[in-house]
């Protein structure tokens, strides 16, 4: 996603809605990714990312077995698609502009 486009609000239910192998979400923290494309490219294979859809894989990446890489996070980052609604203010997906408008 462009620095320059607002990001996306997600709920929880939404995001857990995400885990097959035809739509693949995680989170980090609040930072939801879209990881679909990258299912049969992840060199430990497609069915531990799979089996983290829709939760936060925070942990995962810090390890053990291994933490991975600032060059797998950097990577990571052309699946970013938006971020968690922590405060549950949004039913819909929303852009930071638009919940602005209605705050």
């Amino acid at each position: 996603m462009s620095p320059s486009v607002s990001p996306r609000f997600f709920s929880e239910k939404e995001v857990a809605n995400h885990c097959t192998k035809n739509s693949c979400w995680v989170l980090t923290g609040t930072r939801i990714y879209d990881v679909t494309g990258f299912l049969r490219m992840h060199p430990g294979g497609e069915a531990l990312i799979l089996s983290r859809s829709g939760n936060d894989i925070s942990p995962e990446m810090e390890g053990p077995p291994h933490r991975h890489s600032e060059n797998a996070r950097r990577w990571m980052e052309q699946y970013y698609i938006g971020e968690l609604d922590t405060d549950g203010s949004a039913d819909e997906t929303q852009t930071v502009r638009e919940r602005r408008k209605t705050q």
